[in-house]
């Protein structure tokens, strides 16, 4: 059996959604799960790259604040089985584990966000185990282009520059999945140490950006570093792509063992066997190629290699030692590192990435705060909280099923986001009760608000307006925003100018407004888009914290209705309109944040 260290396996994310972050039962076959110990012994694995991801829709601080809970999670995990893990740092505490006969498990952090801007952030995930770092996920962030996302930079900026740095001072490995073209050719310039792609294939068989082009390939080989060949089967076959890519309508094209070995093959080829090797997303993507739907699997991969002539020793190369390689050659700058005897950092890599001195004074007291509701774990802040920490603000996000606070008491601002729910609906969320009193203290405050879908008609609701449900039309992506003559010159519905195209995803309408409200907004088939209560309390049934990329996350309707669109062309259009989508949205944001400092600032004793 060819023992594997496998690039990246995202069991602890699916850990922590599904089963509470226990670690319970995985001593045998979980349904459900590509991964679980008995399957990963059957399969040959002697090490395991286990990835700490972090969904996007959590932002700022909360990225670090998971990233830990997820490293914390392999440790419980390594902790829980002894007598069948164990954990490692090290090229030779994996080779003396799998000689113990214990499965090796590593930490890779996968995304540059997980930082918060921080490289402090970044030594003490090195300290805590993580051995590499992938530069981005699947968007682009401040410092570094994703493959998937709008570039920016035109790769990496001269601070992506000062974390690879950074990085191979301690002994972290750089990992170019996820990251664009560009940001690969711009990291591969810098390093001074080898690199890994740990989940990716190749894009000269299959033009995903997620793939890596032949010239990057060849210079990885060169370089002496390794491409662990991704089996997610939308990087493998053009044919699953294209599908994926309009739809996912009628049945997948099928993918199977013989397109994975396709890939390795042309890694091999490019870059050299030195260089070649294996990353599969287990449980980090939905489905595998036929043959190998689980981490039992890997033999049987190895197996379609010995037909096409490949060596043992080359499967061996594959398997496990080329990547053992390449960590290896981080190792002593690791351990260096951690013993305190590395060269020390540059100055760069010790600033802080807050400078409180930059702040605008506020006294003694602390950035106004604003409290989040998410009403809905899918339907987090996303570029929303982002924006007000940029302004200054402190955002709480607060998840409703978790319970929420008694008043508004040392708040600024509120925001009541969507969910998929009505405003009443307290059966399905015993929590609306509690987000109903807090939006009638707000109105009676004149607190500044801002309630978004669900968030909106609750405040028509508690105001006095009409919502009803599954009610008009349907309206879904990129939406046609226009403003009335007073939602022209309101502080935030100004930012739409003579009309902006905001994200919908909603049927239930508010088909009267609140006595006292003031309607701002409109679109061709919902009149009241954007209304106002008082002089700081919104209303909007448009999702200005969405964009383009994340309606690719949206799933097609189970039962398509009229005038239902499939997911690909609703992207599609969206991304065509994204650039001023994102322009007004920001502009809307900034709005809301200026109200938050106006009240924070009115309120403070001088």
């Amino acid at each position: 059996m060819i023992p594997v260290v496998d690039g990246h396996n995202d069991l602890a994310w699916e850990r922590r959604e599904r089963f509470g972050y226990t670690t319970d039962g995985l001593d045998a076959v979980v349904p459900g799960l590509h991964t679980d110990l008995p399957r990963m012994a059957a399969g040959g694995v002697g090490g395991q790259f286990w990835s700490v991801w972090v969904d996007p829709v959590l932002t700022g601080a909360e990225q670090v604040t998971a990233t830990l809970e997820q490293i914390d999670f392999v440790h419980r995990l390594v902790a829980a089985y002894p007598d069948r893990l164990r954990f490692a740092r090290t090229a030779e505490d994996v080779r003396e584990s799998m000689q113990a006969g214990r499965i090796a498990s590593l930490i890779g952090v996968e995304g540059g966000a997980q930082l918060g801007g921080s490289l402090a952030v970044l030594r003490q995930y090195a300290r805590l185990g993580a051995r590499y770092l992938t530069l981005t996920w699947s968007r682009t962030i401040d410092w570094a282009d994703s493959a998937t996302d709008d570039a920016r930079h035109g790769g990496l900026t001269a601070f992506g520059r000062d974390v690879v740095r950074e990085l191979n001072r301690i002994g972290v490995l750089v990992d170019l999945a996820h990251v664009s073209p560009q940001t690969m050719r711009d990291a591969l310039a810098v390093s001074s140490r080898p690199v890994i792609v740990s989940h990716s294939a190749a894009f000269a068989l299959c033009a995903h950006p997620r793939n890596v082009p032949d010239d990057v390939l060849r210079t990885i080989g060169e370089r002496g570093g390794v491409v662990m060949v991704a089996f997610v089967p939308s990087f493998l076959s053009p044919a699953r792509h294209a599908w994926v890519q309009n739809g996912e309508q009628g049945e997948a094209p099928p993918v199977g063992i013989p397109d994975l070995a396709d890939h390795i093959e042309h890694v091999r080829d490019v870059a050299g066997v030195h260089a070649v090797g294996l990353g599969a997303d287990y449980d980090g993507t939905d489905a595998m190629p036929v043959g190998l739907e689980d981490v039992s699997h890997y033999q049987d991969l190895f197996d379609e290699l010995r037909g096409r002539g490949w060596s043992e020793s080359d499967l061996h190369r594959l398997g496990h030692a080329n990547v053992l390689r390449v960590l290896e050659a981080s190792d002593e700058d690791h351990l260096a590192f951690l013993a305190g005897t590395a060269p020390l950092p540059a100055p760069a890599a010790v600033t802080p990435a807050v400078d409180a001195a930059a702040r605008p004074a506020r006294g003694p007291q602390e950035r106004p705060r604003v409290l989040v509701v998410v009403n809905a774990e899918t339907s987090g802040p996303r570029r929303l909280g982002t924006w007000l920490e940029d302004e200054g603000i402190a955002v709480d996000a607060v998840l409703g099923a978790h319970g929420l606070p008694q008043n508004l008491d040392g708040y600024a601002g509120l925001a009541m986001l969507g969910g998929g729910l009505m405003p009443d609906d307290d059966e399905s969320a015993p929590w609306l009760a509690q987000e109903r009193v807090l939006a009638q203290a707000a109105i009676d405050a004149d607190l500044p608000t801002l309630g978004i879908c669900l968030g909106g008609q609750l405040l028509a609701h508690v105001a006095g307006g009409e919502v009803r449900a599954n009610f008009g039309p349907k309206e879904r992506g990129a939406t046609l925003i226009t403003p009335s003559d007073a939602g022209r010159v309101d502080p935030l519905t100004t930012a739409l100018g003579d009309g902006a195209p905001m994200i919908e995803n909603h049927q239930d309408m508010i088909t009267a407004l609140p006595p006292d409200a003031v309607l701002l907004a409109s679109s061709a088939a919902v009149p009241h888009q954007a209304f106002r209560l008082g002089e700081r309390v919104y209303g909007v049934q448009f999702h200005p914290e969405v964009c383009a990329e994340d309606l690719a996350r949206w799933r097609e309707p189970v039962s398509p209705g009229p005038g239902d669109r499939p997911v690909a062309e609703l992207v599609a259009e969206a991304r065509g309109v994204d650039e001023q989508n994102t322009r007004s949205a920001r502009a809307f944001v900034a709005g809301f944040a200026e109200h938050v400092r106006s009240f924070a600032a009115e309120r403070r004793p001088v």
